[in-house]
């Protein structure tokens, strides 16, 4: 038997699933309507042939690469990696593909990765800025490249952002320790340098202000979100001369550390610290005790990033028009790991 070696094309799908072109482009780039029965024998077709689509062509035809690119600060941040899950599930739904980079936060690779991406003409960007100095915001703007900027805003809040409610979620934690009678509270951030991170750092200190409580220097630690981060910071807090009776740990990334340091110094949660983290991770419910969070929905941030983006694409920004702020609500789930302080404090350990 003689096998050809053409590649398989849309007619081929067409003819065996006995559809039309139209109908089996639709069903394979999820792009309008198909009837369950017809979209089982198309996608039965595909797999039999191995069809793959020619998406170069498809590009020239619709003058789209029909790629979109996203940048984040690392893959280790379960987030971010959760994040970028339920982006190329919505992407692929509206018949797009997600192109990834990470960048460590580092300012040289950040700046190539999008240099990149544009060059490769991505429909838009989505991305998690680390630098995002005036010449390469400018280069983004003339480029005319859709962009949004997640989870932390650019300066000037030149670029349409989706970020969330960091400092009234951050106000929250902190009035919650406050309601149980906590005062001496440990707060461990990430580089304030980054949007997100100085309007949770800030909503705490403000939130303290309100109460009456003096700022503490001392209790106060910023560095990077990321659980070696978490180890250092708490460390320091438990050499103190007077402990804190809470920590707020301000970002998922960190708190690993955090309990890691915690359970060193033999130190009973909530009995003797309570803990509240920013950012809710699925193990914080089943961790002992388990763990108060604010939590931020990565599904329903996804939707909303994917929407701008997809407005942005079919109908560009005007030049003089105002970036878009859009911020994604929060949740307290209050957990075991917050109680109200006991009568004695915790000795130095």
């Amino acid at each position: 038997m003689v096998h050809s070696s053409k590649r398989p094309g849309l007619k081929d799908v067409a003819a065996l699933s006995g559809t039309s072109t139209a109908t089996a482009s639709r069903a394979i780039s999820g792009k309008g309507y198909v009837s369950a029965e017809a979209r089982a024998r198309i996608l039965d077709a595909v797999q039999k042939l191995s069809y793959q689509p020619n998406l170069q062509a498809r590009a020239l035809r619709q003058r789209s690469s029909c790629t979109i690119g996203l940048v984040i600060p690392n893959l280790l941040n379960a987030y971010y990696t959760a994040l970028a899950d339920s982006l190329s599930q919505l992407l692929h739904s509206k018949g797009y593909h997600l192109l990834l980079a990470s960048t460590r936060d580092d300012p040289e690779v950040e700046q190539t990765m999008l240099y990149d991406m544009v060059g490769r003409a991505v429909d838009g960007l989505i991305w998690v800025p680390s630098d995002a100095s005036p010449a390469l915001l400018e280069y983004l703007l003339d480029q005319h490249t859709p962009a949004v900027s997640i989870v932390r805003r650019v300066p000037g809040d030149l670029l349409d952002a989706i970020v969330f409610e960091d400092y009234s979620g951050s106000q929250a934690a902190t009035r919650h320790l406050l309601s149980l009678g906590h005062e001496r509270i440990g707060y461990v951030g990430g580089d304030i340098r980054y949007s997100s991170n100085y309007d949770r750092w800030q909503g705490h200190l403000d939130t303290l202000k309100d109460a009456g409580i003096a700022a503490d220097e001392s209790l106060v630690k910023l560095g990077s979100a990321r659980s070696l981060w978490g180890e250092m910071a708490t460390s320091e807090l438990m050499h103190l001369d007077k402990l804190p009776t809470a920590i707020f740990v301000a970002s998922n990334a960190i708190m690993p550390g955090v309990l890691k340091t915690l359970r060193l110094h033999n130190v009973q949660l909530p009995e003797e610290m309570s803990l509240i983290c920013f950012d809710d991770m699925d193990w914080f419910s089943y961790s002992i005790p388990s763990i108060t969070a604010v939590t931020t929905n990565h599904v329903r941030f996804a939707e909303a990033v994917v929407d701008l983006i997809m407005k942005r694409i079919k109908s560009p920004k005007e030049y003089d028009e105002p970036a878009a702020l859009i911020q994604i609500n929060f949740e307290l789930v209050l957990r075991r790991s917050t109680v109200p302080p006991r009568r004695q404090p915790l000795n130095h350990r």
